[in-house]
């Protein structure tokens, strides 16, 4: 979960570190209600990329406005021998100036029993292995976009299935809804994950392994495609077809379901929707004072992966933080992300060598054009974008601007927490070299860096935050950027 302006420090160091006030204080009052208010300002018409990224869709492109938020959220019984209970969240987000919209960027039920949780609404969420309070973003599922509206069942925290606890798991199931986009109208997500930790729970050594499932499938088509000579109409999206997505199952073999009465099922023979995802390892090492947690995603979307040819692309992390500290710096993050092989330029085929398999173009996806986008902001890593928000680039890169021209990307990113006295500090740099697409490229190489400095302050019942961001001129024009919130919870 990244916080520029939305959440205070304070408020990531409760759930970082599950803070025992935090938890006491949501079982004495039930219900607790925040109210924020603020405004952005830059000397470009376009918020900096670190006031704006991975805010869950909360804060728009358009610089020069005020928001006012409002959120309602009960928590889970913190009582341990409660195994039932429920939850709820409420948030929306007023936002007025060069961008007015009314947002309701959280609504929520959720239940518990034991180990398992169901839920149904808008909820803010990251997936992958990943340190969830400063990194830079999950490369699949960041908190960049609104919330999408799910139903999911889960196992949300490491489970031991052996007595000793030698081995725990967690992992999600979910059906999601996309709505209307460019190209597909009312389509859907399937969404599963499954992870698995080696290591009891006093062990100072413990190791992670899992893997995400993320498919774009179903919807009625909105433009002219065709099937040979039969005109597509809709994508599949009856029982058959659900077992195929959630199976991720080829179906070269399969011709004759290509397409059946004007509804594909298959897209040419391939597997049925948009799959994409990532396999990930984790090392993680503590002791009494410290906490060290060392990660590695690697990309997969088009089979380049199963060759191995793309294994140099992927999300690598290193997270240390002081567990017992309350002054100085608490929490260091230093990240490195890399799509720029894609497995190299040349995409596999029947009529080729299908070792081949590159050309991954992640993201992008010609049956959902809008690629892995949800109301128009990129669902995974924020340093991959629609062209719209690459405001340094040419406009006239696609005539469609909310297309994905940008997704070889190499990005460091350092992030720090720190803390003196009541004032909690957030200090982020990443700079990134762009190279476009291999089907469009920019020329030589567009670099990038951008600085993010966020001031938080208590006073009494409220929190004053402030942040000072910069971008310099390349992916995105120069900017200046200045934000004030104001926040009471009660």
């Amino acid at each position: 979960m990244k916080v520029i302006v939305r959440s205070t420090l304070w408020g990531l160091l409760s759930v970082g570190f599950c803070c025992p006030v935090a938890r006491a204080q949501a079982v004495v009052k039930g219900v607790a209600y925040t109210v924020e208010a603020g405004t952005f300002l830059a000397t470009d018409a376009s918020n900096p990329f670190w006031v704006r990224s991975n805010q869950y869709g909360e804060i728009p492109l358009g610089a020069q406005g005020f928001t006012i938020r409002g959120q309602a959220k009960k928590e889970y019984s913190t009582l341990a021998r409660k195994k039932f209970s429920y939850g709820y969240g409420l948030r929306a987000v007023m936002n007025v100036g060069t961008t007015n919209q009314f947002l309701v960027s959280e609504a929520y039920a959720k239940v518990r029993y034991g180990a398992f949780e169901l839920y149904a609404g808008r909820r803010r969420e990251t997936q992958g292995l990943v340190d969830s309070v400063l990194s830079a973003g999950s490369y699949i599922w960041s908190g960049n976009a609104l919330p999408m509206p799910k139903l999911q069942i889960s196992i949300p925290a490491y489970t031991p299935i052996l007595k000793n606890g030698l081995l725990a798991i967690k992992g999600n199931f979910a059906h999601g809804w996309f709505g209307t986009g460019d190209s597909v109208k009312n389509y859907f997500l399937h969404q599963k994950s499954l992870y698995v930790r080696i290591g009891k729970p006093n062990w100072r050594f413990k190791i992670h392994g899992g893997f995400n499932h993320q498919v774009q499938w179903g919807g009625a088509v909105l433009y002219p495609r065709y099937e040979g000579s039969q005109r597509i109409t809709n994508f599949g999206s009856d029982l058959q077809t659900y077992g195929y997505v959630v199976l991720g199952r080829s179906l070269y073999a399969d011709d004759s379901l290509v397409v059946q009465n004007g509804q594909a099922s298959a897209e040419g023979g391939n597997r049925v929707g948009n799959h994409l995802g990532t396999v990930d390892l984790g090392l993680e090492y503590e002791d009494d004072q410290n906490k060290w947690f060392l990660y590695r995603q690697s990309i997969y979307e088009a089979g380049a992966l199963f060759r191995l040819n793309n294994i140099a692309d992927g999300l690598t992390g290193l997270s240390f933080s002081r567990k017992q500290a309350s002054q100085g710096v608490l929490r260091v993050v230093l990240e490195y992300l890399h799509t720029s092989s894609q497995g190299g330029p040349y995409l596999s085929n029947r009529s080729t060598i299908e070792q081949l398999r590159g050309a991954e173009d992640y993201f992008n996806n010609g049956r959902y054009i809008d690629g892995w986008v949800y109301r128009g902001q990129t669902i995974g890593t924020p340093f991959i974008m629609p062209l719209r928000y690459t405001t340094g680039l040419s406009q006239n890169l696609d005539k469609n601007t909310n297309l994905i021209v940008n997704n070889r990307v190499n990005a460091v990113t350092l992030s720090v927490m720190s803390r003196i006295r009541l004032v909690d500090l957030l200090t982020r740099i990443s700079v990134s070299e762009n190279f476009g697409k291999y089907s469009t490229p920019l020329p030589s190489g567009v670099g990038q860096t951008s600085v993010q400095q966020q001031v938080s302050v208590p006073f009494k019942k409220y929190t004053f935050i402030t942040t000072l961001a910069y971008d310099n001129a390349g992916v995105l024009k120069q900017n200046l950027g200045l934000s004030f919130l104001v926040r009471q919870t009660f």
